[in-house]
């Protein structure tokens, strides 16, 4: 296969992306690289294919293995150095999201900063790292790299105005001193109100939060839990039509909302402060309840210890309280489904995600309850509410 046909099959595969078809893409990619082995812009390419995918796993070390690819051809000097001190800089980009899509913000920070420090004021870069370190919980940093992005003047003017609106509506929530219990009381009622137009709409007659149910050893039917998932993690469908037996969805993505008076808060995670608690609680500007992210962070040292049994307990219980609806009525209004635990920082923390259904906004003054009482007997260094980075302990455990 000759050159031409070679980047032919790699034009094809960036319209294959384009047309939201990542798997083709792929497959075309790894055609090409067959041919041309040696080529770090295919190699690159496909390891974002795999981000496309979900795959950030499999895409990590085929962006470092194009990285180190591009380093070699750097090293020959000449025309070879300038190509590929071009691609370095994207290559590395890519790095950085493939390390934030695997909650690995060290990393991703450290690549970040080696742009800037081979390019200052590189716009993307710079961008970049002013987000992640506002989704870490860095507000006073990533303020800083977001004015000094803007002061730079050098990006795409349609970003520009989005960052600026976004550092100016921080600072805006920031002086109003709002509470960050808006963002879960906006992301609730929106579902809810695309929820309750499905039963009105293309779901009328259809029946909404039904379990999944199996029958026990006595008969009686019980929660029937996923294989694999923890004993409480019983299922609620969004949907179902009895006569057919068909399972509807609202939604085919967690759904994110802008506040009225906030629109640009809505386009990156910022952890706000939860004030007047006994721990460190944020709200994320991006909290779905559909699919609501509840990352827990416990202080190393004593109380540590069996943290993470007594977070599930307590995630157990409150989650088996809302799937029984404590925190809706009788007929609906129910916790739907709860991810399996990711332990996360060296096994002192942990992640769960949680379809919250129809259930009304106590469920999150009961949960912070819940997780007072357990900050006494193990205590807690951060709790997020919604998406966002739980800070790395120094000397996280092996």
């Amino acid at each position: 296969m000759n050159e031409t046909e070679i980047n032919l099959l790699a034009e094809s595969a960036l319209q294959a992306l384009g047309r939201d078809d990542p798997r083709k893409a792929r497959e075309l990619l790894m055609e090409a690289i067959g041919a041309a082995p040696s080529r770090p812009d295919l190699v690159h390419a496909l390891g974002v294919v795999q981000l496309q995918l979900g795959e950030a796993h499999l895409g990590l070390p085929l962006i470092e293995q194009a990285i180190g690819m591009a380093h070699e051809l750097a090293a020959r000097g000449g025309d070879s150095r300038v190509k590929a001190d071009e691609m370095i800089d994207g290559f590395t980009l890519s790095l950085a999201a493939a390390h934030e899509d695997l909650d690995h913000p060290v990393e991703a920070e450290a690549a970040y900063r080696q742009i800037l420090a081979r390019s200052p004021g590189q716009p993307r870069a710079q961008q970049q790292l002013a987000l992640l370190l506002l989704a870490w919980g860095r507000m006073e940093e990533g303020l800083v790299e977001l004015d000094s992005y803007l002061q730079r003047d050098a990006d795409d003017p349609d970003a520009m105005r989005g960052i600026k609106a976004l550092a100016a509506e921080i600072r805006l929530y920031l002086a109003r001193k709002l509470h960050p219990k808006n963002f879960l009381e906006a992301h609730r009622e929106s579902y809810v109100e695309m929820f309750t137009g499905y039963l009105k709409g293309p779901a009328k007659g259809w029946t909404a939060e039904p379990a999944k149910m199996k029958r026990g050893p006595d008969g009686r039917p019980v929660p029937l839990v996923p294989q694999g998932a923890r004993p409480y993690a019983g299922v609620r469908v969004d949907l179902v039509n009895e006569m057919t037996n068909q399972v509807g969805q609202v939604g085919d993505q967690p759904m994110v909302v802008q506040l009225a008076e906030f629109p640009a808060l809505a386009q990156a995670p910022v952890q706000f402060k939860w004030e007047h608690e006994e721990f460190d609680l944020r709200v994320s500007t991006q909290c779905p309840w559909d699919q609501l992210p509840i990352h827990l962070l416990f202080k190393d040292g004593p109380g540590s210890e069996g943290a993470l049994d007594a977070a599930d307990e307590l995630i157990g219980s409150w989650y088996t309280a809302g799937f029984d609806g404590a925190f809706g009525t009788p007929d609906g209004f129910r916790f739907h489904d709860i991810s399996y635990p990711e332990a996360v920082r060296g096994f002192l923390g942990v992640t769960y995600d949680v379809d919250m259904g129809r259930s009304e906004l106590r469920a999150i003054d009961d949960l912070v309850q819940r997780l007072n009482h357990l900050h006494a007997l193990h205590p807690l260094d951060r709790v997020i509410l919604g998406r966002g980075y739980l800070p790395v302990p120094a000397a996280p455990r092996a």
